[in-house]
C-alpha cells in the first residue's frame, strides 16, 4: 500500500427491474413506465448538455491561457525594452558633457550626473537630499518656489555664479534653469544644467587684454627709443658735473640725478624687454636640476625673511625645451613677489608633477606643438609655487600680467608682464589662483620634452600682447 495511489471505482448507475416492483395496476405501470423513460430521456439530454458546456469551458480556458501567455511575452518584452530605454537615457543623462540636476518643486535634489558631481567636487551621497542653494554655496533659487517663479522658468532662465572651493581655487559656472513637467503638462521639479565657463571668460579677459595693449605695445617700444637718447646725454653731463662741483651738497644732488637717471633706464630697459622680439632657444632642460641649482640663491633671502621654503618634486618625466636665462627670470620674479607678500613669517611651496590631458580645449593652447603631438594627448610638467602671503582680490588678480600694473609703491608693473610673456613664448601656459588672506598660487604647464618629437623652426617671437590662455 505505502505510497500507492487508490483507484476510485467508476460510477455506475443501473435501471431498476421493473418485474422487481409490485404493480397492482398495468394501467398504472404502463404510465409509470413511459414517465421513467423520460426522465431517463430528460437526464441523458441535460448530460450532454453539460458535457457540450464544460468542453466549451475546456476551450475557452485553453484559448484564455494563450491569450495571456502572449500578453506576458509582450509584457515581458515591453519590460525589456523600458530597461533598454532606461538605461539608454540613463547612459546619456551620465554622458552629458554638461552637469545635470534634478530637484522637486521644493529644490530638493533628487538626482545628480557625475559631471556636475565632478563640477562641484561632490560625492552622490553628500548631495542627494540637499537643497541647490546649499550645494552651490549662493541663493541660486528662492526660498519658496511660488507659482510666479515657477512660471518665470517656462522659458528657462541662465544665471553666472563663482563656486569657490579649497587652497583658493574657484570655478565659474553657468546655470540654466527649466521646468521638469509630465505628460498631463504638471509641474514635477527643476532640471539645472551647469556648464564650467572658467576657461571662456580667462580666454575673454585675454582677449580684452590684447584689445587693450596690442598698440600700447609698439608705441612704448618707440617712446623708449627716444627718451633713451637724452637719458643718454643727462647721464654724460651728470658725470662732468660731478667732475665740476666741489661741495658736498652739489655732490648730492648730482647723485641723485645720476639715480633717477638710472632708475628711469632700467625702467626703459624693462620696457624694451616686454617689447622687443627675440628668438627662443630650444635647448633640453632637466627642470628638477635647474630649479635645484636657483633655489639654492634664494636660501639667504628666504631665512633673512623668516620665511620657510618647501620643495616636493613629485615629477618623474622632468625634461622640458626652453632657455634657461629666461626661465631664471621667471622664477626670480615669481619666487620674489611670493617673499614680498609675506607679512611676516610664511611659507612657499614648490611642487612639480606630471599631469596627462586629452582636453581638446586644453591641448589648442599649445601652439608650438606639433598638430600630430597634441591630437591623442599631451604629457606636460607642471609646476606649482604656493605661498601663505596676503594673496590679492579677484580684481587684482585679473591685472597681474597687465603691463604697467603694479600694487608696489616703487613697482613699475612689468615684471609679470614679462614673465608671462617668456613662458607664452615656451609654448607653456601660466595660471594664478589667489584669495584676499589665503595666499597665491601660481601654475606653471610645460610640454614634456621628448627625444624623438619634432622641433619647430622658431620664428622671433613677439614679446607683444597676444591672445594668451590660462590653465
Amino acid at each position: 500500500m505505502g505510497n500507492e495511489k487508490r483507484q476510485l471505482a467508476p460510477l455506475t448507475y443501473e435501471l431498476p427491474d421493473p418485474s422487481q416492483f409490485l404493480v397492482l395496476d398495468p394501467e398504472e405501470e404502463t404510465l409509470d413506465a413511459q414517465l421513467l423513460v423520460q426522465g431517463f430521456e430528460a437526464f441523458n439530454q441535460a448530460t450532454q448538455k453539460l458535457q457540450d458546456y464544460y468542453r466549451g469551458i475546456e476551450q475557452k480556458v485553453d484559448e484564455l491561457n494563450s491569450e495571456l501567455a502572449r500578453k506576458n511575452r509582450e509584457l515581458e518584452q515591453n519590460l525589456l525594452e523600458k530597461d533598454r530605454v532606461k538605461s539608454h537615457l540613463n547612459n546619456i543623462f551620465e554622458s552629458s558633457a554638461l552637469g545635470i540636476v534634478v530637484t522637486d518643486l521644493q529644490g530638493e535634489i533628487l538626482s545628480v550626473n557625475q559631471k556636475a558631481l565632478r563640477l562641484l567636487d561632490k560625492m552622490a551621497e553628500e548631495v542627494r537630499g540637499l537643497r541647490l542653494n546649499e550645494i552651490l554655496g549662493e541663493r541660486v533659487l528662492p526660498l519658496r518656489l511660488t507659482p510666479e517663479f515657477m512660471q518665470s522658468l517656462q522659458q528657462g532662465q541662465e544665471q553666472e555664479m563663482t563656486l569657490r572651493g579649497g587652497a583658493g581655487l574657484s570655478r565659474q559656472l553657468r546655470l540654466h534653469l527649466s521646468l521638469m513637467k509630465s505628460d498631463q503638462n504638471e509641474w514635477l521639479g527643476l532640471i539645472v544644467n551647469i556648464q564650467d565657463i572658467t576657461d571662456l571668460r580667462k580666454l575673454e579677459e585675454e582677449a580684452e587684454r590684447k584689445n587693450r595693449f596690442t598698440g600700447m605695445g609698439q608705441m612704448a617700444a618707440s617712446i623708449a627709443h627716444e627718451i633713451r637718447n637724452p637719458l643718454g646725454s643727462i647721464e654724460l653731463f651728470t658725470s662732468l658735473l660731478r667732475k665740476e662741483v666741489q661741495s658736498e651738497s652739489s655732490q648730492q644732488l648730482v647723485h641723485h640725478i645720476s639715480s633717477a637717471v638710472q632708475s628711469m633706464n632700467h625702467i626703459i630697459s624693462n620696457l624694451l624687454e616686454y617689447t622687443k622680439p627675440r628668438p627662443v632657444a630650444r635647448e633640453v632642460i632637466d627642470l628638477h636640476k635647474f630649479l635645484r641649482e636657483n633655489l639654492s640663491f634664494f636660501e639667504q633671502l628666504v631665512e633673512y625673511n623668516d620665511v620657510e621654503m618647501r620643495t616636493d618634486f613629485l615629477a618623474t618625466n622632468t625634461k622640458i625645451r626652453g632657455e634657461v636665462e629666461l626661465l631664471k627670470q621667471v622664477f626670480h620674479n615669481i619666487l620674489i613677489n611670493a617673499i614680498q607678500a609675506m607679512v611676516e613669517e610664511g611659507e612657499i611651496r614648490l611642487t612639480t608633477r606630471n599631469v596627462l590631458t586629452d582636453n581638446r580645449k586644453m591641448l589648442e593652447r599649445f601652439t608650438h606643438v606639433p598638430l600630430s603631438q597634441r591630437r591623442h594627448g599631451m604629457s606636460l610638467l607642471q609646476v606649482s609655487i604656493e605661498d601663505t602671503g596676503t594673496g590679492m582680490s579677484q580684481e587684482v588678480r585679473k591685472r597681474i600680467f597687465d603691463p604697467f600694473f603694479s600694487t608696489k609703491e616703487r613697482g613699475t608693473g612689468l615684471g609679470l608682464a614679462i614673465v608671462h610673456n617668456i613662458i607664452e613664448s615656451h609654448g607653456a601656459i601660466i595660471d594664478v589662483e589667489s584669495e584676499v588672506d589665503q595666499g597665491t598660487c601660481f601654475t606653471l604647464l610645460f610640454p614634456v620634452a621628448h627625444d624623438d618629437e619634432e622641433i619647430p623652426v622658431d620664428e622671433p617671437t613677439s614679446i607683444l600682447p597676444k591672445e594668451r590662455v590660462h590653465y
